[in-house]
């Protein structure tokens, strides 16, 4: 239905001018006469056009149409735009009155303006709407709906004038960001603020009976920039709770970030006072960039400030960068137990959208602190309990169609417990793929056996050093730098034997550079070498080896007979692998890789390398020629099973077992090497454990130091130098949104057979028997559960000394309702025998709101923290939030 035309044309006049007493409808091709002053129309669903010509100017109606021109436009246009909408009723326009009226859902639009009621009512002399609900059959009153904008108004009645924009709402609720505004009578103006008398705000969605609500006596709203009130009260559960008022006020409305101030939280802790902190500014300098500064203080002297930032562009880059510096001051100065200490960190991640610059990446992430920040600064366990931090800023090109590639970063690692800081930088690597210099552009028929013969090329060049985090950058630390350069150069084949039989022949150059080497001498008045020269220069280092390597697959199965055998079959497959290897003596005196030195004051000569202290160590001292072995092991069965198609399914009994070594027969002793055992298994599922194990022909003496007789002319095997397995695994509870099959809440309770005959007629069990029944039926109270174990287990053995190490770690969750939940973790010193720092966390989602309790029952950061408070970031300050700060344990209360 149109109820006006545009500005061209004045309300009431339409192509064909009807009657004075008529109405048109957009179905019908002429007028329809009009009974009185009254026209109802009854066809629902349609589009209405309403023409009132009583208001028209005499002089216009006298005036011919022109076909092709609009219509004389000399009164004043009833609206500015058209005014359309449809209704499922009907409509009823009244001339006398000069007012229409639309019945049951009707939905009308002007100038982007909706407005959705049961009642309508449009005065064409006042221009204005007035609305309201109808109740239906059950007594529920439907509420008009009006939409300006992007503002969303629900309410009891409404008064809109077209023209100004102004309305008079009754009962209204509306939207503002995350704040719900609801007011018993309000007034909005034509610049669309809103005045508000005996209002609330909530930010409940639930904002007809808000669980807690600002009781407001009158307000003003400014839409997408803030609501100010003046005095209210606080109300929780329709209880007033006026001691909790406040004389004014306002709540900025969360539209487009802007700039503005971060209020900061307040508290007390007993070794630092009492504090502001956290409070600072945002500033929002574009959609790309944004800055945050924020600081505190407390009263005994401690005080922070940290800086953060995030930038993005889409589809290139994204990042933030982050700094905080922190004074912390506990005890009295002059005591023993004084500390006065700054710590800080640097945070920086820089991610590349992977479609910009495939061929090129660049990436960061840098986790940089002062060795005390994890003690003193930290304000998190996960900081806390993490003693070594890694960065790493890289960068990797490659070019398209070329076996190139390049790369370099730097990388940081260190060690909060004694402060060990390492630096690596810059690391630059080259690389040259795997190319067949010897293949055929155009090939005609097999391949030859020189056509398999690869080679690639790796070049690397690095430099690190290793210093407390006192000398960190300090003259002293660019001395004990070590770097050098790299080049490898294998170059492997790969020939077919008999058809079963693998031969890969391959050799490998290896080249050093190095620019300073480091002399020793024995210093008589210290009785020990002390390193007496360092020459800065140009030292180039190589070597070679060659090696070639048989292997083959080794299949065996036993089947199971029986067609009711649960086993079907059990396949063994062996690898065996034998190899030889053979690499020159690079110690000889014409390479210059090694030197002696009189190594005591008995006149004892030994051999040390003057580049020993290397980036990429040294070649090897003394001939060998090497006969490598190795056998690999997989064990599967295959079972029958009903839910595969075919029958039956795999099952991997060992997913790996290997067994390797190496003899030396050019070594004058120990030409066994020690042999390296691995066992990788999947008991169920992913519950698996990886065992990997060090055992060493060769027997010890008293200091230590391998002798050349074999641990079997003891009895033994070999000796465990080192082993090592590792086992971890989730265990959750099943996840269903059906019902237990005997669950009282269940569609489907079935009665076992030996109870169906203790039912009466009516369906009705003897009370004792249902009792016997229902104890010895399954009942599954399902409550959703996590529990996660981590373990893992190093031992190792030098003949002198035992030594082992272990490490268990635990988290659980468990979700006791769909609101309450318990979260938990922690781990076990087996060296201390005790448990290690952990947390407890008990939470409960209030709706609107929400309770957490923390707890870290035992070490250093023993401390509990109690929270309650809404969860909106509006309101983020309304909050009861008790706390006892791990700092307190620097001291006995």
């Amino acid at each position: 239905m149109v109820f006006g035309a545009g500005l061209a044309r004045p309300f009431g006049q339409v192509s064909g001018q009807a009657p004075a007493d008529s109405v048109t409808t957009a179905s019908q091709s002429g007028p329809v006469p009009v009974d009185g002053q009254v026209a109802r129309l009854d066809s629902v669903g349609r589009h209405r056009v309403l023409a009132d010509t009583t208001r028209a100017d005499t002089s216009a109606q006298a005036a011919p149409a022109v076909p092709g021109q609009p219509a004389d436009t000399a009164t004043d246009s009833f609206l500015d735009d058209i005014l359309s909408g449809t209704n499922k009723d009907s409509v009823v326009f009244d001339v006398k009155k000069n007012k229409v009226y639309i019945y049951q859902e009707g939905d009308i639009k002007y100038v982007g303006n909706n407005l959705k009621a049961d009642y309508m009512e449009v005065d064409m002399e006042t221009r204005q709407i007035y609305a309201h609900g109808v109740a239906d059959t059950s007594g529920v009153t439907s509420r008009p709906q009006f939409t300006e904008g992007s503002n969303t108004y629900d309410m009891d009645t409404l008064t809109y004038n077209l023209k100004t924009g102004k309305a008079k709402i009754k009962g209204a609720t509306t939207k503002q960001g995350e704040n719900y505004v609801q007011g018993k009578t309000i007034k909005k103006m034509s610049d669309n603020t809103i005045n508000i008398a005996n209002g609330r705000m909530t930010t409940c969605d639930n904002p007809e009976h808000p669980h807690f609500y600002l009781q407001m006596t009158k307000a003003k709203v400014i839409p997408g920039k803030k609501t100010i009130f003046g005095p209210s009260y606080l109300v929780m559960e329709d209880v007033p709770i006026p001691f909790l008022g406040l004389p004014f006020g306002f709540f900025p409305i969360m539209g487009e970030k802007h700039s503005g101030f971060i209020i900061p939280t307040y508290g007390e802790e007993l070794s630092k006072g009492f504090f502001l902190r956290d409070g600072g500014y945002y500033f929002a300098f574009s959609d790309y960039l944004d800055a945050t500064v924020t600081g505190g203080i407390y009263t005994l002297g401690s005080w922070e400030a940290a800086v953060t930032s995030r930038y993005v562009k889409r589809y290139k880059y994204t990042g933030n960068f982050g700094f905080r510096y922190s004074k912390d001051i506990f005890g009295e100065k002059g005591q023993p137990d004084y500390i006065n200490t700054s710590s800080y960190r640097i945070n920086w991640t820089h991610t590349q959208d992977p479609k910009f610059r495939p061929n090129s990446t660049f990436s960061a992430s840098v986790n940089f602190s002062s060795s005390s920040f994890s003690k003193y600064g930290s304000t998190n366990m996960n900081d806390y309990l993490n003693t070594q931090t890694n960065s790493s800023i890289s960068y990797s090109k490659s070019w398209a169609g070329k076996p190139f590639s390049f790369s370099t970063n730097v990388q940081h690692s260190q060690n909060s417990s004694d402060s060990t800081v390492s630096l690596s930088f810059p690391n630059v690597v080259f690389n040259v793929s795997r190319i067949y210099p010897f293949k055929r552009k155009n090939a005609v028929g097999k391949q030859r056996w020189y056509e398999k013969i690869a080679m690639q090329y790796t070049g690397t060049l690095a430099n690190n050093v290793t210093v407390k985090e006192r000398d960190l950058f300090k003259p002293g630390m660019f001395k004990e730098m070590k770097n050098g350069v790299n080049h490898s150069i294998p170059i492997s084949t790969s020939i077919n034997l008999f058809q079963h039989i693998n031969l890969s022949p391959s050799a490998n150059y290896t080249e050093r550079w190095y620019f300073k080497k480091i002399d020793k001498a024995w210093d008589p008045d210290k009785n020990q070498v002390v390193n007496s020269d360092t020459t800065y220069g140009f030292y180039r280092l190589y070597n070679y080896n060659v090696s070639a390597s048989l292997s083959t697959k080794v299949y065996g199965m036993f089947q199971f007979k029986g067609p009711r055998f649960p086993i079907r079959a059990i396949r063994h497959v062996m690898t065996p692998s034998v190899g030889f290897s053979y690499a020159p003596d690079f110690s000889k005196a014409k390479y210059g890789y090694y030197k002696p030195v009189q190594s005591d004051s008995t006149g004892t000569i030994s051999y040390y390398s003057p580049f020993e202290g290397g980036m990429y160590g040294v070649p090897g001292r003394g001939q060998s020629a090497s006969i490598n072995f190795s056998l690999s092991n997989t064990l599967e069965m295959k079972v029958r099973s009903e839910q595969d198609t075919s029958g039956f399914k795999k099952i991997k009994l060992i997913d790996n077992l290997s067994i390797s070594s190496s003899y030396n027969l050019l070594a004058d002793s120990l030409n066994l090497a020690p042999f390296q055992i691995s066992l990788r298994t999947t008991f169920y599922k992913n519950v698996g454990l990886n065992l990997s194990m060090t055992l060493d022909p060769y027997q010890v003496n008293s200091n230590g130091q391998r002798i050349n007789k074999f641990m079997w002319q003891q009895g033994k095997i070999g000796r465990i130098s080192s082993a090592s397995f590792a086992f971890g695994y989730s265990f959750n509870s099943k996840n269903s949104a059906q019902g237990a099959v005997n669950d009282i809440n269940s569609g489907y309770n079935p009665v076992p057979p030996e109870y169906t005959d203790f039912f009466d007629p009516n369906n009705q069990m003897d009370p004792n028997t249902r009792r016997q029944m229902m104890t010895s039926a399954y009942y599954d109270f399902s409550i959703p559960w996590n529990l996660g174990i981590n373990y893992s287990f190093n031992y190792t053995n030098n003949g002198v000394r035992k030594n082992v190490i272990q490490t268990l770690g635990f988290n659980a969750s468990v979700s006791l309702t769909p609101k309450w939940g318990i979260t938990f973790n922690g781990g076990y010193d087996f060296e201390a025998r005790k448990l290690t720092p952990g947390t407890f966390t008990l939470s409960r989602d209030l709706h609107c709101w929400q309770m957490s309790f923390n707890w870290v029952p035992i070490g250093f950061r023993k401390s509990w923290n109690f929270t309650i408070g809404v969860k909106s970031a509006t309101l983020s300050d309304l909050k009861i939030d008790k706390r006892n700060s791990y700092y307190d344990n620097l001291y006995d209360n």
